[in-house]
């Protein structure tokens, strides 16, 4: 297809340009379909017949609860890694190892195949690939073989459980494996809590006889205090303090009473004396009793603070004398949190291949990739291959298309000879006609004789043929035709038609022989007159440009209706840069899948800069399968006759 857009603007893609790549590498699909079918039949039947066994497991989230002491053991089973953690378990090494010691996999055929691997047995073999890549090629640990291709962990969705699946070629092998693993599991799971609590046991019997030492030595300090400080017991500061608040209370009582009374006595009045003797002597006991209070409650703080540490100890030493109880008979009758639901059974149907889902998937697969394949190349594929190549994708005019004519009607040009069908219907027949029609709609407005150049941008793309066709149709027309062979490095028009090239046009323009002797008048009987090349020369370009070429175009537009030059492939040679300035029109010939659209980029630049008012493309040789995208747009195909040679 054409690109998606262009520096003429942008292009609209239908779905017909898609179909139109599929119908026409179609080819290249069914290829590469076959061959993806083909591989996967050869591999459904060639690859080993495997077995698969599952058990399953409930795995439940539980704590041991061995200790309340985070320092002593921590067990966060209620985090989102615990299954994650519980599945790569279940393919550790070690316990994968503990299952081929007891299920005797080391002199198991297909686990011993695995290990060496086919690929790696035959590297190893080669003396220079062992040189290079021995170390790469050591064999694989058994474990590491059977956990990555013998063992699959399949979590149930939104449960607890677990499927264990072993694949072998032996069904009654893989369920003895599937539920031996799983017993493995469970076992190593009770010898892992066991082994925490026993481990706790012995981390609390070491603190258990620590916090045993600090009890005695906390009682032993609190009696050494109370027997150094003669301590029987120690009064309550409550107690302390309700006493002086009582006495100072008596004190002022006593005072406020010697007031009164040394208003009606003297001081030598024996109330008086007595009196002050009760005052002084509250007032020393007050003193007293406050300083011995000062003594005894530095003591009962002391005290006081020895007794708590003692009764903490205690309490603490209690509290490890029950858990060690607790956790001594939990390790006597430990539980586990992992049941088996379902045991593994051999199964009768095998797990690998499977034929019909293979075949589907290699139907699929081939399919899609020889569409793939077909629209790469197709992107790929630099040549002209549809209009939109030349109308949008170039931005020139595309005047027509020419079929590929049958084996029976190809003549020596490696195209078709129009003038000979005149009674065969025949679809390139018609695309000459038609673009016939299309010339002479350009040339319309242009009076006298009208001078046809046909180029291609290289050989071997029918460029010759084409102008031979339309010579022979334009004389159908009633057109005074003639059909000038102006390539002169390599003239090939001369042996199409049978005639020979020793008079033309290369001799005319050196005065070799004159024009009436050099034209051919109604060759091979077609009607139209002909104008070979001539004798080979080794100056072509400034023979054309000479004065003399010149003057005898304009003649020989004075004499004919319709003047057509073949002339060399343009990107080769010059020449047709020089014979543009003799021509009204330009047909350009690109072949189908053979013009390469970088060789029409340059075709504007090349023409535009001549005499010639107009220019365009023919595209040739088109696949007759075309026509269904082309929509006749450019030609019918066997219109009104019977069906063409393929």
């Amino acid at each position: 297809m054409a690109a998606a857009g262009s520096v003429f603007g942008e292009e609209e893609i239908h779905l017909r340009d898609y179909y139109y790549v599929v119908m026409k590498r179609r080819r290249l699909i069914f290829t590469f379909l076959f061959s993806v079918v083909l591989l996967g039949v050869f591999f459904t039947f060639t690859e080993k017949v495997i077995y698969q066994a599952s058990a399953t497991l409930l795995i439940e989230k539980d704590n041991p609860n061995v200790l309340d002491f985070k320092e002593v053991l921590t067990f966060d089973a209620s985090s989102t890694d615990y299954y994650q953690t519980q599945y790569q378990m279940l393919k550790g090494a070690g316990l994968i190892r503990n299952l081929i010691r007891e299920e005797k996999l080391e002199d198991d055929p297909y686990l011993e195949g695995l290990v060496h691997g086919r690929l790696r047995s035959f590297l190893r073999k080669q003396p220079w690939v062992a040189g290079v890549l021995g170390r790469f090629l050591v064999p694989q640990k058994p474990e590491d073989v059977f956990a990555a291709h013998m063992l699959q962990i399949k979590p149930v969705r939104n449960s607890q459980l677990v499927a264990v699946t072993v694949l072998h070629p032996d069904n009654r092998r893989a369920a003895s494996l599937a539920n031996t693993l799983a017993r493995l599991y469970i076992e190593q799971n009770l010898r892992n809590r066991y082994e925490i609590s026993t481990q706790a046991t012995e981390l609390i019997s070491g603190q258990i006889g620590v916090l045993k030492d600090k009890v005695a030595e906390a009682d032993l300090k609190l009696q050494k205090y109370k027997e150094e400080h003669s301590l029987v017991s120690i009064p309550s500061l409550h107690e302390k303090d309700q006493f002086l608040q009582d006495a100072k209370l008596q004190l002022m009582k006593l005072q406020a009473r010697e007031a009164r009374i040394a208003k009606r006595y003297l001081p030598a009045h024996p109330k008086r004396i007595h009196l002050r003797s009760e005052i002084e002597g509250l007032d020393e006991k007050i003193k007293s009793e406050e300083t011995r209070k000062i003594d005894i409650g530095s003591a009962a703080i002391q005290y006081d603070e020895l007794e708590r540490e003692a009764e903490s100890a205690r309490k603490v030493y209690r509290a490890l004398l029950e858990r060690s109880e607790q956790t001594h008979s939990e390790a006597k009758a430990q539980a586990s949190n992992i049941t088996v639901v379902d045991q593994a059974v051999p199964e009768p149907r095998p797990a690998r291949p499977r034929p019909f889902l293979n075949m589907f998937m290699a139907l699929v697969l081939g399919l899609l990739g020889g569409i793939f394949a077909a629209f790469l190349a197709e992107y790929l594929d630099p040549t002209i291959k549809i209009p939109d190549d030349v109308e949008k994708g170039l931005g020139l005019d595309l005047y027509g298309m020419i079929p590929k004519a049958g084996r029976s009607n190809a003549g020596s040009l490696q195209g078709e000879i129009f003038s000979r069908w005149n009674n065969v219907p025949n679809p390139a027949a018609e695309a000459i006609r038609a673009l016939r029609t299309a010339l002479v709609f350009k040339l319309r407005h242009l009076k006298g004789c009208h001078a046809l150049l046909v180029t291609s941008p290289n050989p071997e793309e029918g460029k010759s043929t084409v102008a031979l066709n339309l010579a022979s149709a334009f004389q159908q027309n009633h057109f005074r035709t003639l059909l000038i062979d102006a390539d002169l490095r390599r003239p090939r028009l001369h042996k199409a038609l049978g005639e020979g090239c020793e008079r033309g046009l290369s001799d005319v323009l050196e005065d070799s022989c004159d024009i009436v002797s050099a034209v051919r008048r109604n060759v091979a009987g077609l009607g139209f007159d002909f104008l070979p090349a001539g004798s080979r020369l080794d100056h072509p370009t400034e023979l054309l440009g000479t004065e003399a070429a010149a003057k005898l175009f304009s003649a020989l537009r004075q004499e004919y209706d319709m003047v057509i030059f073949d002339t060399s492939p343009y990107l080769a040679v010059a020449d047709v840069a020089v014979l543009s300035e003799h021509a009204d029109v330009g047909v350009i010939v690109a072949r189908y899948h053979k013009t390469d659209k970088r060789h029409l980029k340059d075709v504007r630049r090349i023409f535009g800069e001549g005499n010639l008012k107009t220019f365009g493309i023919v595209m040739n040789l088109v696949e007759p399968r075309e026509r269904h995208y082309y929509y006749h747009r450019y030609y019918y195909y066997g219109y009104g006759g019977d069906t063409p040679p393929q």
